[in-house]
C-alpha cells in the first residue's frame, strides 16, 4: 500500500513538473494572420511579443501586408483561407471594414481603430454583436485640449485629413465640436492623394493658423517628413495624433496611447479568444492613459517653450 502511494506521489510530482513549463511541442499551436495597411509598427511589436510569451500556445504568425492600397486589400482577404487560422489581426479602420463586410465567422482583433463604434466595426464597448473585438487608439479630445491649452494657445487651429479615412474624418468631426469650449476657430485642408500635399499645407500657412492637427491618418503618416518639415519651416507647431511622428518626422508634440501599449492590449484580446471566449464578449477597449510625446529640437526651432510640469510628464525627443 505504502509502495503505491509513492508511485501516485511521485506520477502527480511528474506530472507537475510537465505542465508548469511545457515545451513548444506540447503547447497547442495557434495561427494567426496579421492583415496591415502600412507595414509592421510598434503596435505589432507589442502584439508578438505578448503572444510570444504565452507559455500555453506556440503562435504561428502569417503576415499580409496591404500597402496602403484598396485594391490589393480586397486582393489578400478575398484570397485569404480564414478557415486556417483561430484569429486575425487588423491594423486600422480601412483593413478592419474591409475584414468586417467579408469575414462572418473567424474571430478578428482590430488595432488602431480609434472610433470603432462609430465606424459601425463593433455595436459597443462591452458587446460587439459580431465576430470582432479589438484595442482602440482612441484620443479623448478634451482631456488632450485641456493639455494643449497649458502649452499652446490656439486662436486658429489648422487640421489635414484624408477624407477617405474614417479615423480622419471622425477625429475632424469631434474637433469641430469643441470649437466653442475652447474658443478655437478650425480650418480644414484636406488631402485626397500625395499630389495635393503641398496645396493642402500651402492653404494652413496663408490661413495663418496657430498650430496643425494631424490626425491618425496612413497618408499623413507616410508624408509625415514633408508635411512636418513644411510646418516647422513656418514655425507652426504639429500636434500629431500617432506618437510615432514625434520622433520619426519631428512633429512638435504627441496627443495618443503607446502603440506598444495598445498591441499588447490586443494580444491579451486575442489570448482570450484562443482560451474559448467569442469575439462578443470579449470587451474592446482604449487605453486610458493620455500620452504625451514632445520634441525639444522641435520645439526650440519653432520657439516654443514647454512648461515643466508638462515635461515632468512626457516622454521626450530630442
Amino acid at each position: 500500500m505504502k509502495k503505491n502511494t509513492k508511485v501516485y506521489l511521485l506520477l502527480l510530482i511528474l506530472i507537475f513538473l510537465a505542465v508548469s513549463d511545457l515545451p513548444s511541442w506540447a503547447r497547442e499551436e495557434a495561427n494567426i494572420a496579421m492583415i496591415l495597411w502600412r507595414g509592421m509598427t510598434e503596435a505589432e511589436d507589442g502584439f508578438q511579443t505578448k503572444l510570444k510569451q504565452s507559455e500555453k500556445y506556440d503562435i504561428n504568425f502569417t503576415i499580409f501586408n496591404a500597402n496602403q492600397n484598396e485594391k490589393e486589400l480586397e486582393r489578400i482577404i478575398d484570397q485569404l483561407d480564414h478557415r486556417k487560422y483561430k484569429v486575425i489581426y487588423s491594423f486600422g479602420t480601412t483593413v478592419t471594414e474591409t475584414l468586417k463586410r467579408k469575414i462572418k465567422s473567424t474571430p478578428i482583433v482590430f488595432n488602431i481603430v480609434a472610433r470603432p463604434i462609430e465606424a459601425k466595426i463593433i455595436n459597443s464597448w462591452e458587446h460587439s454583436g459580431n465576430n470582432i473585438t479589438g484595442a482602440s487608439n482612441a484620443v479623448p479630445m478634451s482631456s488632450a485640449f485641456n493639455t494643449l491649452s497649458t502649452v499652446l494657445y490656439i486662436d486658429r487651429l489648422g487640421i489635414l485629413f484624408n477624407p477617405k479615412e474614417a479615423n480622419a474624418v471622425i477625429q475632424k468631426e469631434e474637433v469641430e465640436k469643441l470649437q466653442k469650449e475652447f474658443r478655437y476657430e478650425l480650418v480644414s485642408s484636406p488631402i485626397e492623394n500625395v499630389e495635393n500635399i503641398q496645396n493642402a499645407i500651402q492653404k494652413l500657412v496663408d490661413e495663418k493658423v496657430d498650430a496643425v492637427l494631424l490626425p491618425s491618418d496612413s497618408l499623413i503618416k507616410a508624408n509625415a517628413n514633408a508635411i512636418v518639415s513644411v510646418l516647422n519651416k513656418n514655425k507652426i507647431p504639429t500636434i500629431a495624433s500617432i506618437p510615432d511622428m514625434v520622433k520619426d518626422n519631428k512633429a512638435f508634440i504627441g496627443l495618443g496611447p503607446d502603440y506598444y501599449d495598445l498591441g499588447i492590449m490586443a494580444a491579451n484580446k486575442a489570448l482570450a479568444i484562443l482560451g474559448g471566449e467569442k469575439p462578443n464578449n470579449v470587451p474592446s477597449s482604449p487605453l486610458e492613459r493620455l500620452h504625451i510625446t514632445v520634441n525639444l529640437t522641435t520645439a526650440k526651432e519653432i520657439g516654443v517653450n514647454i512648461p515643466i510640469q508638462i515635461l515632468r510628464i512626457s516622454t521626450v525627443v530630442r
